[in-house]
């Protein structure tokens, strides 16, 4: 009997003893874990304390951003790197660095001897007289020309064509926030770069990623239309329009998905922003005087640079004996990505700016565009820089593996439209916010087989949150001193901020809900 009692405390002692052994190694795994994932997270954390709490600018953020990333590439040995993929780092983010500046240099250019060739100021004097009522021209430059403008050129310049027709038409404060919502179309700004840089970093097509991102940012233009009605007239004017802002709203949308999907994501901003325009015109003048206001001379001559962008894309696209040619003229490649120089729609701008240029000679600096497009280009490469250590060291793959641990499917259903949104609050650009984490919302999506979704969303979210960041709210303020000599506007930029911010919760709600439903739908294993 006591042997039998002996026995079962040893046996008690045993199983006491290899708990808290167990116990301790799963402690350990976890403090590594943590620890593992802490790390991987402090290059964004880094970028996203420089910016909002030492108010450092987007350029000196990324590159402390980087150099965290490559101390820890050091320190930790998971994170080491071996010369193959440093060799792979550089050459992927120079390939994708140069896809970005052979857009941004010549679309700087373009845009200095369009606005030198008052081709602008045109636009904003046959905008002011057309027949049409306030929220009528409202709706049209914010779901139509406005977006248009932004698609060709990017980088905020729609705001110099908004802010001052948008002062003509409204009181100050009225104005300034309409200008701001003239932003939203960001992932198709700049002929669609953000995307472009979006796909390769993720290695989708181009088409696939921007088809579902038109998805996910379905609902997103008829929220901005409400959002202007409310400003200038109150719920009473939007119950009065709320037809308006649904038809052109929808409209836009699909424009751009049928472009996206059917034609190139590079147009697709400014085709639905043109289509959206006339179809806004014709529907405010009731069919009367229609072909009279859009069938003018001076009107083809405004809008000529415009039109000669487009035919030249679709023609380089279309016509496949030369996309063949200039496809397989000079390419560049790395095991990630590879980018064909003479296909991109840089080297058309840059055409088009040098025939302007000898048509209507203007005083441009090319020494000032670059020194202008000098910090976007640097903390594009950074960014660029930043995102390729992370993905070849593996943190990305930690971070997303992370994130699934702590969140589920449902909880990062509701993480992945915040996390867009915060990459592009934080870098002040579309571009910089794919860098930043769109191929880690690609790899959590992955684990349901919907990654292309999850990056759609990402892209979505960063593109349509760029409106609310300091740089763009910083500019609108400065448009309006250059227009009043100086004077101050009586709107602030910290009440400015708050406006987008509370514009950004229907952002975040309306791409919530759409990503639930295209969720449930499996729409990205159905349609590609």
């Amino acid at each position: 009997m006591i042997g039998e009692i002996e026995n079962c405390l040893l046996l008690i002692a045993r199983i006491v003893v290899e708990k808290r052994k167990w116990d301790c190694c799963i402690m350990d795994t976890l403090y590594i874990n943590s620890w593992t994932l802490l790390s991987a997270f402090l290059p964004i954390f880094s970028v996203v304390g420089s910016i909002l709490i030492l108010k450092k600018n987007a350029t000196f953020s990324s590159l402390i951003s980087l150099f965290i990333a490559g101390l820890l590439t050091i320190i930790i040995p998971s994170y080491n790197l071996n010369f193959e993929q440093l060799l792979e780092i550089v050459k992927s983010a120079f390939i994708l660095s140069l896809s970005a500046i052979l857009v941004i240099l010549p679309g700087l250019y373009l845009n200095g001897i369009i606005k030198q060739q008052k081709t602008l100021d045109k636009i904003a004097e046959w905008i002011e007289r057309l027949p049409l009522k306030l929220e009528e021209k409202t709706l049209i430059l914010l779901l139509g020309f406005l977006p248009a403008v932004e698609s060709l050129t990017g980088f905020g310049v729609s705001l110099f064509l908004g802010v001052p027709i948008f002062l003509k038409l409204f009181p100050q404060k009225e104005a300034l926030k309409l200008s701001l919502l003239g932003m939203n179309i960001m992932p198709w700004g700049t002929l669609a770069l953000a995307t472009t840089i979006g796909a390769n970093l993720i290695q989708y097509p181009v088409k696939q990623l921007g088809s579902i991102t038109s998805l996910t940012s379905f609902l997103i233009f008829p929220y901005i239309a409400a959002v202007a009605l409310l400003i200038i007239g109150g719920f009473r004017l939007l119950k009065q329009k709320i037809y308006l802002v649904f038809c052109l709203g929808l409209v836009i949308s699909l424009s751009l998905f049928i472009n996206n999907y059917y034609l190139y994501p590079e147009i697709a901003g400014i085709l639905a922003g043109l289509v959206t325009g006339l179809l806004g015109i014709y529907l405010a003048c009731h069919g009367k005087n229609f072909f009279k206001i859009i069938f003018q001379k001076k009107l083809l001559t405004i809008f000529f640079p415009y039109i000669l962008v487009l035919i030249l894309i679709l023609g380089t696209r279309l016509i496949h004996p030369i996309k063949d040619f200039l496809s397989q003229l000079l390419v560049l490649k790395s095991n990630q990505v590879s980018f064909s120089i003479f296909t991109s729609p840089g080297i058309i701008i840059l055409l088009v700016a040098i025939l302007l240029q000898n048509l209507k000679p203007v005083n441009v600096s090319i020494l000032e565009i670059t020194k202008k497009s000098k910090n976007a280009c640097l903390t594009i490469a950074a960014f660029l820089l930043l995102s390729q250590t992370m993905l070849q060291s593996g943190m990305i793959a930690t971070l997303s593996r992370g994130l699934l641990n702590f969140s589920g499917e449902y909880l990062s259903l509701l993480l992945s439209p915040l996390i867009g949104m915060l990459a592009g609050f934080i870098t002040g650009s579309n571009v910089g916010g794919n860098a930043l984490f769109i191929a880690a919302q690609d790899e959590i999506g992955r684990q349901w087989n919907q990654g292309i979704l999850f990056a759609s969303v990402h892209n979505s979210g960063a593109g349509h949150m760029v409106f609310s960041s300091i740089p763009i709210i910083v500019l609108v303020l400065t448009i309006f001193q250059d227009i009043n000599s100086g004077q101050r506007s009586i709107i602030t930029e910290n009440e400015l901020f708050k406006f987008t911010s509370k514009v950004s919760i229907g952002i975040y709600l309306t791409l919530s809900l759409t990503l639930l439903v295209l969720w449930k739908l499996n729409i990205s294993a159905t349609m590609f």
